[in-house]
């Protein structure tokens, strides 16, 4: 077992030697900013948004169609009906991994609510799945999990969310058993080593908790053998760990460790060591640190990769066999994802002898990079965004990733690394919707507050059979994507679709804090949550007024749980130009995600808001719940009857206060839900009262909605009933498309009502 308090003297330090980042005239470094080029687009009424060198935005209209109905905005008949919308999809939640002997290809999908392991053969192009309905491949390590299986010659290992152990099925006809017996363990992210017979995985003890008292479970990184299920310590003493990969030889360990404060993507530290006989006594020969590192790997000759964000940005690093550093991407493209999950790992090594080629999700491009010249090829596909990882076949010629875009769904695909050409592998559900109802993202950027500048998707509204009149501009709903360390998604989303195809426009923020513009951009929001990601959202209804492209009277606003927060403050603030909100079981107290929340995220407001014993004054001031006077638009409130991480009646009580203001609410509450709602049924309900309570709001009628939601001082709708209440059928849905960590439903437990 390796203690980290005993290797400090005798570890080299092992820093990258790079070049510094290149500033303008101004002594500027970039703050993530990028010249942005918006192709046209054949969507109606709306200007396309072109974002030139200059910063510049220049605007085209394009005619509607001859064959055209002329309707109001939002007044739009369409196909896609809250029923489609909701409608299960099979979802591919885990990257590609490839079996390295048999050459099948490996991944894990969601369908109806649980999660199982499928192989592609490429071959005889075959699917077959391996776990059946009474094994939830799933992983719970952080709260978040990911890296929940891994595969050797036939050989899968899995770790099942029933009871948290780790299983052995030796084919997809065997009974998996039962490998590792502890009680209260987790594991995840695991590579197994040949050479040990043994897997390598991070370890979370929550025994400990309950047994001594302790208030947070244990992590480190284990080697459990792949026959007995022996488990042992190899490295512990750090709070949180990932990424432990293995060489070809069994020679060496690599892995990802911080401490806190730190979340992973503000600051850890990577280490390699040497894999002794007596594994109690393993010897570290790098140790890396300073920054954000992720996902190290070993190739066949057993040199290291790993991503870094040195420059300002994820890029991939080479450490070849001379010792030497080399960075493959040195762009200002992001490299992978914030580690919110495990498992992800956003390039691969080309396995083929004398290859020396890798392949890189590298922005929303598939890279290919030349490891002797060290030049780089964007693989050109019909596709425009990748997601959780990369793996090359076990020839070289192709590799497997998860594509989509604005009008597909994510799926598993495969890709000739040559010509670019891809075949679809896992089951995708397709929206069943033509194209003439779709609205594809337009990515903007627009000014904002301290002279920054923030980034958003707009979408545009779209519907071949009708156009606006002309001179009119639609209604605006802006949304908040989860994280906040993270990003919004174009991938397609048929809620988005719902309203755009009737005619809102949709605004996906990308505030300041947003991953995929760079370490400072990343950064801008520390200590600024509920400032900068709340001026940006309000920046940006407010820019797409001035543009002339939305109405100012009807900008709306919505989001749910942990991402309401901003929502919620966006309308409480003083002078917000919203007109109306819809809130989705939202927190609204920072104080309560500091103080009730989970190992993982313990210290996560101290980075975003600031310690909460030295700047309590931040947390009431940016508190929408002890704010809520301030609520002066009207607003929709769902909420789950059951929820325990946000209790209803924090929504109850920002209900009555609007409602006593003479303002349109209404409190939409479930009887069968808790914190998110998993029922398709609420689902549908409240995307159809989401989207009639703004009609009667913004006073237009909706072609093809109907609710029989009550809303609160509205002309002839006034009841004695303080809120409405649904029964839920419970038939769990595998629908999800909204974007962002999802946390646990014990997340921020026992907050208080007011």
């Amino acid at each position: 077992m390796l203690t980290l308090l005993s290797i400090y003297g005798v570890a080299s330090v092992f820093i990258p030697t790079l070049s510094p980042l290149e500033k303008d005239s101004e002594g500027d470094s970039g703050l993530g900013r990028l010249d942005l080029s918006i192709s046209n687009t054949t969507e109606h009424s709306l200007g396309i948004l072109i974002i030139g060198a200059g910063n510049t935005v220049r605007k085209s209209q394009v005619s509607p169609s001859r064959s055209s109905t002329e309707a109001p905005y939002g007044s739009w008949p369409s196909p896609i009906t809250s029923n489609l919308v909701t409608e299960p999809i099979s979802a591919v939640v885990e990257p590609p991994r490839i079996d390295p002997i048999t050459g099948l290809v490996f991944w894990s999908e969601e369908v109806n609510g649980r999660r199982a392991v499928y192989h592609f053969d490429p071959d005889t192009r075959k699917v077959v799945r391996w776990t059946g309905p009474d094994y939830d491949v799933v992983s719970r390590v952080h709260e978040y999990g990911g890296g929940s299986f891994t595969v050797y010659n036939n050989t899968l290992f899995f770790s099942r969310g029933e009871d948290d152990a780790l299983y052995r099925q030796d084919g997809p006809e065997a009974q998996p058993s039962r490998l590792t017996h502890g009680q209260k363990k987790r594991y995840a992210d695991g590579v197994y080593s040949p050479e040990w017979n043994a897997l390598f995985l991070v370890m979370e003890d929550h025994s400990r908790v309950e047994e001594r008292g302790l208030q947070e479970p244990r992590n480190s990184i284990v080697m459990v053998d792949a026959s007995s299920g022996k488990e042992e310590i190899i490295v512990e003493h750090a709070d949180f760990f990932a990424s432990p990969r293995v060489t070809q030889d069994g020679l060496h360990l690599v892995w990802i460790q911080w401490n806190h404060p730190n979340m992973p993507w503000d600051e850890n530290q990577m280490f390699v060591a040497e894999l002794k006989e007596d594994r109690t006594d393993i010897t570290i020969s790098r140790f890396f640190q300073h920054g954000s590192m992720m996902t190290p790997f070993f190739d066949q000759n057993n040199e290291l990769f790993y991503v870094h964000d040195s420059t300002g940005w994820w890029n991939l690093y080479w450490v070849n066999r001379r010792g030497f550093e080399i960075n493959l991407t040195p762009q200002s493209l992001e490299v992978g994802w914030p580690t919110w999950r495990l498992g992800r790992q956003a390039y691969d090594i080309n396995p083929r002898l004398g290859a020396r080629e890798a392949v890189v999700i590298c922005g929303h491009d598939l890279t290919v990079v030349d490891l002797r010249k060290q030049k780089r090829r964007v693989i050109k596909t019909d596709y425009t965004t990748y997601s959780l990882g990369v793996a090359y076949s076990k020839t070289g010629d192709k590799v497997y990733t998860v594509a989509s875009d604005g009008v597909r769904h994510p799926r598993l695909v495969e890709v000739e690394v040559r010509t670019g050409r891809t075949r679809d592998v896992s089951r995708a559900s397709d929206a069943g919707v033509e194209e003439g109802y779709i609205s594809t993202a337009r990515l903007m950027q627009f000014p904002t507050t301290q002279g920054d500048f923030a980034y958003g998707y707009l979408y545009s509204p779209k519907n071949k059979d009708y156009h606006a009149p002309a001179g009119t501009r639609p209604p605006l709903l802006v949304k908040v994507h989860e994280g906040p360390t993270d990003a919004a998604s174009t991938a397609l989303n048929l809620y988005y679709q719902f309203f755009t195809s009737r005619g809102f426009a949709i605004l996906d923020v990308d505030y300041r804090g947003s991953t995929g513009y760079g370490k400072l951009y990343r950064n801008k929001l520390n200590e600024m949550w509920g400032v900068y990601d709340v001026e940006d959202v309000l920046a940006g209804a407010s820019h797409l007024v001035k543009e002339g492209l939305v109405d100012e009277a009807r900008l709306c606003i919505d989001s749910s749980s942990m991402a309401a927060y901003t929502m919620l403050s966006a309308l409480t603030i003083p002078g917000s130009v919203f007109k109306a909100g819809a809130s989705y079981y939202g927190v609204s107290d920072p104080e309560t995600m500091a103080t009730n929340t989970h190992k993982f995220k313990k210290n996560y407001m101290e980075a975003l808001i600031g310690n909460l014993d030295r700047h309590k004054d931040r947390y009431v001031t940016r508190s929408p719940l002890r704010n809520y006077e301030r609520l002066e638009v009207p607003m929709i409130f769902f909420h789950g009857a059951n929820d325990k991480v946000v209790p209803p009646d924090q929504a109850r009580g920002m209900y009555k206060l609007v409602k006593s203001k003479h303002l349109p609410a209404a409190f939409i509450v479930f009887e069968d839900e808790g914190h998110v709602f998993t029922h398709r049924e609420s689902l549908s309900r409240a995307l159809e009262a989401e989207f009639y309570f703004f009609a009667k709001v913004f006073n237009f009628t909706p072609a093809d909605i109907v609710s029989n939601i009550t809303i609160d001082n509205m002309d002839g709708e006034q009841t004695g009933k303080e809120e409405r209440q649904f029964p839920s059928r419970r038939r769990p849905s595998s629908f999800h498309q909204d974007h962002g960590p999802k946390g646990p439903v014990n997340d921020i437990t026992e907050a208080k009502p007011t």
